[in-house]
């Protein structure tokens, strides 16, 4: 049990750390509790940075969050979390604190709020309980959850753009991450911070003989797969191929309705439309690249085996210099069905990447670019041989 500080103040691990014990899965996210005053806190910690002010305060703490005890007691602070699920609390001594609630809703597998009012106590809830669906796959959230995340639909607006972020990137990096996308769309939640899917789940992503599903359904579908895909990689990539799936098909919404179900120039459309999406979010410059590569390309790295030399060249140094070429592939494996596309994607750029230009084309401009380029090609077309 981590301490706070010099001092006697008593503390707790909290929330979905004690749930992951209690159910036997992996342990990500540590929350901390501390029982005493934020003053008496700040005192012992100096160094803890407070990231949140209303409607509970949030301290980090050497990467972790650390929040006091609401309600003047443990008792009192599990009926104030966010859902039964979350509401549990493992003190020092091994003393465990529960919503009277939660081990009924852990046994039964639902996502339900702690209290009437948790949602509205703090709209970032309602993302929230749509992350705990990409996360707990096998719950389901219970009537009285969706009730409250439709009736919330003045209060999301206000909701922190950073906030509705962190609980995106979350869920991207979560088992089933499709099911972010399919509760804020049962729930009417994808307007305004999602607002470029908004009517996604009644647009046909694609003509019948290769889609048969809404372009929302389409997009959840890729994401859950790419989830599975890359589920031994990295989180950093696993994260970044799940929002590349998140956003590759956002140009598909704005097609005119005379053109449907085809989508033609859905890529170009896309590209705006996912910068516009992470910048609402405040993602990171990684993420916000990633995204617009994806709706750009997708179509393009989908086809990969049957493109030109040159294109095929073009392609896959925009992704290396942009150190996105596995996120890319991984989403176009996905939305293809083409299983070798990030192997055979690879091994080309290998082929190419040793090539450099001889001495005599050096310092020439824009023609040093066009020849390193000739050679690229070559040496692709000719195997990496010369």
């Amino acid at each position: 049990m981590p301490e706070v500080g010099e001092t006697t103040m008593k503390c707790c691990v909290a929330g979905g750390a004690v749930r992951d014990l209690i159910l036997g899965r992996p342990v990500h996210d540590v929350d901390l509790l501390f029982d005493g005053s934020e003053a008496d806190f700040i005192q012992a910690n100096p160094q803890a940075r407070k990231v949140r002010d209303t409607p509970c305060p949030i301290y980090l703490l050497d990467g972790r969050e650390w929040t006091p005890v609401q309600g003047g007691s443990l008792k009192a602070d599990m009926l104030r979390r966010d859902f039964t699920c979350n509401a549990l609390a493992l003190d020092e001594g091994g003393r465990l604190y529960a919503h009277p609630d939660t081990f009924a809703d852990l046994r039964a597998g639902v996502i339900r709020p702690a209290s009437p009012t948790a949602l509205v106590d703090d709209p970032v809830r309602v993302f929230r309980a749509a992350r705990f669906a990409a996360v707990l796959p096998e719950f389901s959230l219970h009537p009285e959850c969706l009730t409250a995340m439709r009736d919330a639909s003045v209060a999301i607006a206000a909701t922190a753009a950073e906030q509705v972020g962190r609980e995106t990137v979350k869920a991207c990096a979560a088992e089933k991450p499709g099911n972010f996308l399919r509760t804020l769309e049962q729930t009417g939640r994808l307007v305004p911070w999602f607002a470029e899917l908004a009517g996604a789940g009644e647009i046909p992503a694609g003509p019948p003989r290769f889609h048969d599903s809404s372009v929302l359904e389409h997009t959840a579908r890729v994401m859950d797969a790419v989830a599975l895909l890359c589920r031994d990689d990295p989180e950093e990539i696993r994260i970044a191929a799940v929002w590349a799936a998140f956003c590759h098909d956002l140009g598909k919404v704005a097609t005119p309705p005379d053109l449907l179900p085809h989508h033609y120039g859905h890529e170009l459309r896309g590209t705006d439309a996912a910068r516009d999406l992470a910048d609402r979010l405040r993602l990171s410059r990684r993420l916000r690249d990633v995204g617009a590569k994806a709706a750009r390309l997708h179509m393009k790295a989908g086809i990969y085996p049957s493109l030109r030399v040159g294109t095929r060249v073009d392609l896959l140094m925009e992704l290396h210099h942009a150190d996105l070429m596995r996120p890319v592939f991984l989403l176009a494996r996905a939305d293809s069905g083409n299983p070798t596309l990030p192997e055979t994607a690879q091994a080309d750029l290998e082929r190419i990447l040793p090539v450099s230009l001889p001495s005599e084309w050096r310092d020439r401009g824009e023609a040093s670019g066009r020849h390193l380029r000739e050679l690229r090609c070559a040496a692709l077309a000719t195997n990496g041989k010369f």
